[in-house]
């Protein structure tokens, strides 16, 4: 009984050690190593089991000694270092973005509608049915292959706007608006196989705002997908540089393929210019719709502040690995 309690004792010690030292070197999170960068995804995941481990410690353990003491200060670390990045999606901090609370004027208003359909999902009647019932004023859809910009197509008449930039290295991209899309640019920000958007919108009022779509490539490497391998990851970089010269009201919006956490300056460059519509409201984890363990937040909208918020929300799955997002916002 002894030997199984010991080997037990090793078993969860080791498992500790792992989920407090990946929690520690997560803090390098900005260097250029995919495992390092990786390291910043699963917070929610590596603080909530910290906090059960430590909790366990505490209870079952009886007699102490002082790699015990150790151990349990190097959960507690792991525990603050997670938990000081993932506050600023709790209540507990303040809003970045301002709740709209009376909206008097309707056509200052604009609602967006994110989703990543997943290239190789053929279910496109549920996105359908979720664009009807919500009824966005922009739709900005990526993964988009030949199959999904076809079947998308049937948003024309209620959309009469659009940009279709469509590939098979799922990094196409196409946006529908019910407002006028003007001065619209497709920029390749660091790779030639993926697009992002920059457009003026003139909202109903007169008024005019930027809009800019990006799907920058993740920290990791697949086979046969753009890749920044033995490079710079620049991509948000050159949007912040686009976004630091505007003199209009800004939105940002797509599958960043990062968790920032709330430090998107550092991603563009861009302190105290963009803010983030999660801070102080929720994580609002879009990604892993398949894998309810494995979920963060993957797709961001970030604004000016010229914008007040009036809606957020997560919508139903579609049958992508991402769930949509839609967010309604006030100039």
């Amino acid at each position: 009984m002894k030997r199984k309690i010991k080997v037990l004792y090793i078993v969860f010690s080791v498992i500790a050690l792992s989920l407090a030292l990946c929690s520690i070197f997560s803090i390098l999170r900005n260097t250029e190593s995919r495992y390092l960068k990786m390291l910043d995804f699963p917070r929610i995941q590596l603080f909530i089991a910290l906090f059960i481990c430590l909790l366990l410690f505490v209870v079952a353990l009886k007699r102490w000694k002082w790699y015990d003491y150790m151990l349990s200060s190097l959960m507690l670390l792991g525990l603050i270092i997670n938990g000081s990045y993932l506050i600023h999606y709790t209540r507990l901090v303040s809003v970045e973005v301002p709740f709209a609370e009376k909206v008097v004027a309707t056509d200052t208003k604009v609602s967006l509608l994110i989703t990543n359909v997943k290239m190789t999902n053929r279910n496109a009647q549920d996105l359908h049915k979720l664009i009807a019932l919500k009824q966005p004023d922009l739709i900005l859809a990526m993964e988009v292959d030949k199959w999904w910009d076809t079947n998308l197509k049937v948003l024309k008449n209620d959309y009469p706007y659009s940009q279709h930039t469509t590939n098979a290295v799922t990094y196409g991209m196409v946006v529908y608006s019910k407002l006028p899309l003007n001065n619209l640019v497709v920029h390749y920000l660091n790779n030639k196989n993926v697009p992002s958007f920059e457009s003026t919108i003139t909202l109903e009022s007169g008024k005019q705002i930027k809009f800019y779509s990006v799907h920058p490539v993740p920290p990791t490497h697949f086979k046969d997908l753009p890749d920044n391998a033995g490079q710079e990851e620049n991509a948000l970089k050159n949007l912040g540089k686009k976004i630091s010269e505007q003199k209009l009201p800004v939105i940002v919006a797509g599958d960043l393929n990062e968790v920032v956490w709330s430090y998107v300056d550092e991603l563009t460059g861009t302190k105290n210019v963009l803010y983030d519509v999660r801070v102080g409201r929720g994580f609002y984890n879009s990604y892993n719709a398949e894998n309810p363990f494995m979920r963060w937040p993957l797709d961001h909208i970030f604004v000016t502040k010229e914008f007040k918020l009036k809606r957020l929300e997560r919508l139903s799955k579609m049958g992508s690995d991402h769930f949509p997002i839609l967010v309604e916002l006030v100039l």
